[in-house]
């Protein structure tokens, strides 16, 4: 069978049966179109016999020579296993060659966080930011409030409904991954979220609570968080020199709650890890002055 039609079949069945966004199916084009590439350059026939162990090695290695880090390397190399699988259960391939393709060892890194003085530097520029509408104003600030002061991963933040607030308890209802959890707001984040509801546009027809203010009266997409930060970044860029998104302000409320004394269970719980040693391997190592002083509080030290 030919490379390109088993690629045709498999992203077919991706839109089709698993209805994935076009955000992954770019990420597939991205992970699998430079391996038929390296195939065709090196007159390796262009069909699904050819995705062996042997042909896939050289082309990850060649991959890792051009300057590619690692972790970019991994990432690729998941893209064309989904791939493989999928041939696999489809019966055009005998066995998955990933079986046998060792993986890249990954450096071990902590997330990148902002300390505290940079998140209230980070919320006073979001207020500062000068806004044509003042709903577009008071919802920028809402985003960055719940992103900083309730942890959201991007996706939960868009998938915000009207209904899963609630203003009188002061949680949100998030839901991700076929979970649910309820995050309760402190005050200064129901304040923001509560003010931009107030002017939140009337004539959107979507429920969703982040909405477009543009003409198209649609719910916010993933283009116009980008939007957001990307303004961000450019008006904080002299006073913060960390890297500002949606995933970073994730992990600077895990870190500032655990530098404040929450606990590890809590910081799970809040955040949705499934695992309190994912919580633990991404945070424990954080502040090794908070660590520092928590072993010299040992009723046994002198």
């Amino acid at each position: 069978m030919k490379l390109n039609d088993a690629y045709d079949e498999f992203i077919n069945s991706a839109l089709l049966e698993r209805c994935l966004e076009q955000t992954t199916i770019d990420w597939y084009s991205r992970c699998i179109q430079p391996v038929f590439k390296y195939f065709r350059y090196n007159l390796i026939p262009l069909e699904v016999d050819s995705l062996t162990v042997e042909n896939l090695r050289k082309y990850f290695i060649s991959y890792k020579q051009k300057g590619n880090t690692s972790r970019t390397v991994l990432n690729a190399m998941q893209g064309t296993r989904s791939f493989c699988s999928f041939l696999l259960k489809r019966g055009y391939l005998q066995k998955n060659p990933f079986l046998e393709l060792e993986k890249p060892k990954l450096p071990k890194t902590l997330p990148e966080f902002l300390d505290e003085e940079e998140a209230k530097k980070l919320l006073q520029a979001c207020i500062n930011l000068k806004r044509t509408y003042k709903s577009r104003w008071s919802r920028d600030i809402a985003i960055i409030a719940l992103f900083l002061f309730a942890g959201l991963r991007k996706k939960e933040l868009l998938n915000l409904k009207l209904n899963d607030f609630n203003q009188e308890k002061g949680y949100i209802k998030v839901s991700a991954k076929n979970k649910e959890r309820l995050v309760p707001l402190c005050d200064t984040a129901k304040s923001f979220l509560l003010d931009y509801l107030k002017i939140r546009p009337k004539r959107v027809l979507v429920d969703n609570i982040f909405v477009s203010t543009n003409r198209k009266s649609s719910a916010l997409t993933q283009q116009g968080l980008y939007d957001l930060f990307l303004d961000l970044r450019k008006l904080v860029q002299f006073r913060i020199k960390k890297k500002l998104s949606p995933q970073i302000l994730r992990h600077t409320f895990c870190t500032l709650m655990l530098r404040n004394g929450v606990n590890l269970r809590d910081i799970q719980l809040l955040a949705g890890h499934s695992d309190i040693s994912t919580t633990a391997r991404f945070y424990l190592g954080c502040d090794e002055k908070q660590l520092k002083s928590a072993v010299d509080r040992h009723p046994l030290n002198i």
